[in-house]
């Protein structure tokens, strides 16, 4: 595997991330796999899940990018500006960028998304102009938009922007941006364009209910769920993480554009 590291400028921000490449080309190009990490964290995910997932992806000669979306780990913004609609506006940007490093092939991208980003990774799929092979979604956070109209974030109510002019949402400022976008977004619609196959994991003790990823299913025509007994929202165990990984692999070598036949 080789590890280079990413950047490009959208909308005057640098976004920083990690490429993973494999150690073997093809004629073709690689599929390439882009990684969409939750609210408030980073290209890394907790535990390492990204990094993880990247090795075994380019094992099996996937190129993969991982990286922080504005206002996100080490790329430039400040969370406090967060928005979803932002964020999938970058995201055609940065897939471009993407699509055009050397020994990619841009016609067999795939997205995956965790937790919000798997929001953001459908709907990013449903209104790109380039063809998305495939979507991973985990731990689908759709659930968002229903709880900042109730006024709370995970439990916590959001009265404290009025007062302080942020919310204090794991340390970190998240402005009323955020809140006044979640109630003009709609992630059902956002994703209702999407034609291609759509593989969602959800654990039963996910603290996401699972109504919002059956709820994909009604919209996207090749959607699949599956319902993962024990595991929680970052997949915190062994077992729950060889499952995301073997899974996330046989779902973009399913949909991929070219077979082994084509490796050089």
């Amino acid at each position: 595997m080789i590890v280079r590291p990413f950047e490009t400028v959208v909308e005057e921000l640098t976004l920083r991330g990690t490429c993973y490449l494999p150690d073997t080309r093809t004629r073709a190009g690689a599929p390439a796999a882009a990684l969409m990490h939750g609210f408030g964290g980073n290209r890394i995910e907790g535990a390492r899940l990204f990094v993880s997932l990247a090795r075994v992806l380019t094992a099996q000669g996937i190129a993969v990018l991982a990286w922080d979306r504005a206002g996100h780990g080490e790329s430039d913004g400040s969370f406090f500006d967060t928005t979803v609609s932002r964020d999938v506006r970058h995201t055609h940007l940065v897939l471009d960028a993407f699509a055009g490093l050397p020994d990619i092939d841009a016609d067999d991208l795939h997205l995956l998304g965790l937790s919000l980003g798997a929001v953001e990774a459908v709907a990013v799929a449903a209104s790109s102009p380039r063809p998305i092979r495939s979507v991973t979604m985990l731990s689908t956070a759709a659930v968002f938009v229903d709880e900042i109209a109730s006024g709370f974030i995970q439990g916590r109510p959001l009265d404290t922007v009025e007062s302080l002019g942020y919310f204090d949402f794991l340390g970190q400022r998240m402005g009323p941006d955020m809140i006044a976008d979640a109630r003009t977004f709609d992630p059902y619609a956002a994703a209702a364009g999407y034609a291609g196959p759509t593989l969602l994991l959800h654990g039963t003790e996910d603290f996401v209910p699972l109504r919002y990823a059956e709820r994909y299913v009604e919209v996207l025509d090749r959607a699949e769920l599956e319902v993962i007994p024990g595991a929680d929202h970052g997949w915190m165990t062994v077992p729950h993480r060889d499952l995301v990984e073997r899974r996330t692999l046989e779902h973009i070598q399913a949909h991929a554009r070219h077979g082994s036949e084509d490796h050089a």
